[in-house]
């Protein structure tokens, strides 16, 4: 087992993670963000996620203050809404060439399509386009209905969904068997899509449970809550 090493994605630009709510992208893309801040990269984190249904960056800020990353992330005015409304100086971040820039998009064709108008500036060849798939979750159970999300995902953002990444779990009783089956159908998509599996995620304090797999293994910490918060 070796652990993921971020260091491997950085020649290119942009890092962009999406996938279906519950994917677990959000948490994807903070850890990413935390690792690289941490290991002296100067790294911004972008809340691109326009849809409302689940928990976003913006929903959790407090949170990851202390980590020292800089968040740009949609007005306040539109935090209870789903308005594809971007900041102001949204186009200068996403060109400043001095800043490693990870992208937190939404996971169906109205939130992805969000960022096809930024395609001028975030071109093919100058991303890496991470699909997270957690096939415990609705409409990403089988192969069938990952390749067709990830279609959905491609068409409504114009850009090509250029790896997988596995983070199948049911957070506290997740087995070492839940991950396998995953990854087995993940293989899959991978095979017919012929696109790599990039890394799989497992909770930092359950390394073992992707003890068998044959994949770089990401830890993450854990902030997003497991059920939906209503209200907010």
């Amino acid at each position: 087992m070796r652990e993921f090493d971020p260091k491997s994605i950085l020649e290119h630009e942009f890092q962009i993670f999406g996938g279906k709510i519950g994917s677990g992208k959000t948490e994807v893309s903070i850890n990413l963000a935390i690792k690289m801040h941490q290991s002296g990269f100067n790294t911004v984190l972008f809340d691109m996620d326009i849809v409302k249904p689940y928990v976003r960056i913006r929903d959790i800020k407090d949170k990851l203050t202390p980590y020292g990353f800089e968040i740009v992330s949609p007005p306040e005015l539109t935090r209870a809404i789903d308005l594809p409304v971007f900041p102001k100086n949204v186009i200068g971040k996403l060109m400043d060439k001095d800043i490693y820039k990870i992208l937190d998009v939404g996971g169906d064709p109205y939130g992805a399509g969000s960022i096809a108008q930024f395609r001028e500036i975030i071109r093919e060849g100058l991303y890496n386009f991470f699909f997270i798939i957690n096939t415990r979750r609705p409409e990403t159970s089988n192969k069938v209905e990952i390749i067709k999300a990830i279609k959905k995902i491609q068409d409504a953002s114009r850009m090509k969904v250029t790896h997988l990444v596995l983070n199948t779990h049911l957070r506290w009783e997740t087995t070492s068997e839940i991950v396998r089956e995953g990854y087995d159908i993940v293989r899959e998509v991978s095979n017919e899509l012929n696109i790599p599996i990039a890394f799989l995620c497992v909770d930092e304090n359950h390394k073992e449970l992707v003890d068998s797999i044959d994949l770089p293994y990401f830890p993450l910490k854990l902030f997003v809550n497991p059920l939906p918060i209503f209200g907010v």
